[in-house]
Order: C-alpha cells, then sequence, then structure tokens
C-alpha cells in the first residue's frame, strides 16, 4: 500500500508527547498554580526548559500567569487547534488565528515541499477565514467556531484518480462527524457533506500535477460546528454546543482519511460503493444552471456523475462542469 498520509498519524493517540504537549496537559489537569520545581520533577526536564515550554506556549495564545510562586493557565480552551494540541505530531500542523484561506497558505506549504527531497504532509488550521474558498466563484463563509482546515499530501497519485481522494475525504468527514456528533451525515456531488437539514460541510481540492502525477494534492475543508450562515439548506454539524467539537472533528477526520487511503489507489469500485451508499441523491430530480432537467443516478469510481436526461439518454459530467439552481 502506498503511503502519503499515515506518516502524520503514526503516532496520533500515542502517550509520548512533546514537552509543551506534556506541560499544557499537567496545567489543564491541576487547575491550580504549580511551582517551577514541580514542574521540573515532573517532566523531568530543567527549571529553564521549564520557563521555555512556558514562554512557548504564551506564544501560542495560552495565557498563563507566571508568578515566583508558581505557574497558572488561566483559561484551558479545550478546543484550540494551535499545533502543541497534537503532541509529537504538532510540527505538521501549522496554525492561524485570522488568514484570508487555509487553501492559499496551503498552496505555499505545498510548493515549498517540493523543493524537499521527502516532503512531509501538513495540517493548516484557521480560526477565521476571511476569504474562505468554495467551488468555482463561491466563498465559504466561516462561522464562528467553524472548523477550517486545508490537508496538504504529496500522493504520487495519478491525476486521472485524484476524484478518489475528494470522494475519500467526504466519506471520511461524513463519518467523523458522525462518530463525534451521533447525527447522521450523507455525501453529496461534486463536494459536499449534509445531514438530514441542510449542508454541513464543504470540500475543494486542489492540485499541481507532472507527466500525469499529482505533485501535490491539497483538500481544504470547512465545516459549520455549532454556528452555521443564515442561508437556506443550511445546518451545523452539533445541534448542542461541545467544548472541543473542533478538534475532536478534526481528529476523527484524519483517521478516517487514513484508513481509506488503500482505497484511494485502487481502481476497484469499493470507495464508489461506499460513497453511493453514503449519498442520498440517488434517482432525484436536479436542474441545472442552464435549466436542463436531470435524474442523478451516482459516481463512477473516479468520482464523474451519471445523470440520466428526460428523455431517458445518459450523461457523465467532471466534477464541477455542472452547477445546480437548488439543492
Amino acid at each position: 500500500m502506498r503511503r502519503f498520509f499515515v506518516t502524520l498519524l503514526i503516532v496520533m493517540g500515542n502517550e509520548s508527547k512533546s514537552t509543551k504537549a506534556r506541560l499544557l496537559k499537567i496545567f489543564r489537569q491541576a487547575g491550580k498554580r504549580i511551582s517551577g520545581e514541580e514542574l521540573s520533577a515532573a517532566l523531568k526536564i530543567s527549571r529553564t526548559s521549564v520557563w521555555k515550554a512556558v514562554q512557548g506556549l504564551q506564544k501560542s495564545g495560552y495565557q498563563i500567569d507566571a508568578q515566583k510562586t508558581g505557574y497558572l493557565l488561566m483559561e484551558s480552551n479545550p478546543d484550540s487547534l494551535c499545533p502543541v494540541e497534537f503532541g509529537e505530531n504538532e510540527g505538521r500542523f501549522v496554525h492561524f488565528k485570522t488568514i484570508g484561506s487555509t487553501m492559499n497558505e496551503a498552496r505555499k506549504i505545498a510548493l515549498k515541499g517540493l523543493e524537499e527531497s521527502e516532503p512531509a504532509s501538513k495540517v493548516v488550521t484557521a480560526d477565521e477565514q476571511s476569504e474562505g474558498k468554495g467551488r468555482g466563484k463561491h466563498l465559504w463563509k466561516t462561522t464562528d467556531g467553524a472548523l477550517a482546515f486545508t490537508l496538504v499530501t504529496y500522493p504520487k497519485l495519478l491525476a486521472s484518480q485524484s476524484g478518489r481522494a475528494l470522494m475519500a475525504a467526504q466519506i471520511a468527514m461524513a463519518n467523523a462527524l458522525e462518530k463525534v456528533s451521533g447525527k447522521r451525515f450523507f455525501v453529496r456531488w461534486p463536494n459536499d457533506i449534509w445531514s438530514e437539514k441542510g449542508k454541513v460541510s464543504g470540500i475543494l481540492d486542489e492540485s499541481l500535477s507532472v507527466g500525469g502525477v499529482c505533485s501535490y494534492l491539497n483538500l481544504g475543508i470547512g465545516v459549520n460546528i455549532n454556528q452555521c450562515p443564515k442561508i437556506a439548506g443550511v445546518d451545523k454539524a452539533f445541534d448542542k454546543k461541545r467544548g472541543s467539537a473542533r478538534r475532536e472533528s478534526l481528529e476523527a477526520f484524519l483517521k478516517e482519511y487514513s484508513a481509506l487511503q488503500e482505497l484511494v489507489f485502487s481502481d476497484s469500485s469499493d470507495l464508489q460503493k461506499i460513497w453511493n451508499k453514503k449519498n442520498f441523491d440517488a434517482l432525484k430530480k436536479i436542474r441545472a444552471i442552464n435549466g436542463e432537467k436531470f435524474i442523478f443516478l451516482g459516481i463512477d469510481p473516479y468520482g464523474w456523475a451519471t445523470f440520466a436526461t428526460i428523455n431517458g439518454a445518459k450523461k457523465t459530467f467532471a466534477p464541477g462542469s455542472v452547477s445546480y439552481e437548488k439543492r
């Protein structure tokens, strides 16, 4: 099996953590001021190293009050997406408080990574996007507490198979949200995840191919977590506010996506079958922007959709080549 993302998850859930991650865990469990001497003994590092780790956490936005009597974490922030939250994997995560779009930053990272002999997968996250991207000219509005991230990978995947990565990402996100929230979610062509009430998440793929092979493949994902824009046909993933919903959803997605990677590289119909099973548009009537009416029949192994026209003829379209009036 080819490996293009599993390396990021090789220690996900491992008890071995970075110094800053272990320090943050102690602060959260203690809930009170702790002396530098106590922290030094608990972490088995010097008090100077403790102070440097505290400074690192402070620079990442954690409010830690430092006094002669010790240190106190002022606010736990359990849903933080700062790299330190991911333990030994923190070097694979890049986080922004505010950014135009994680996709734009991910592109810079991907291109820079191509200059390295063994580029590593990255996850770019942001608390707020001012120019979140959607398909075509559409923008993705980042609501308060939304999950916004882009996964940067170097899959060496055939360009003709790149649609399979998008299919796998849709399935992975639907499965992840189901496991974390307890609600049901469905995939919709070409790049959405819906609840029974409306659109919850969208995925945008971007790749650079050379000689028919993807040099990099980025997947930008936005999820309405606890709030959603006041737009018809839109929903949120969680009906009740949950303190760590963003991070749990992200970690669940990474695990689900990693588990599907073998199917991405396969030419089998297994991924197609899973996608079609999680889709609820089969045999539904759809009107395109040009006014033509179709009946959705499902997708093929590469993510192309098959429609039946009103007169019974079948047409196949690539992702993004058809826009709908309504979903």
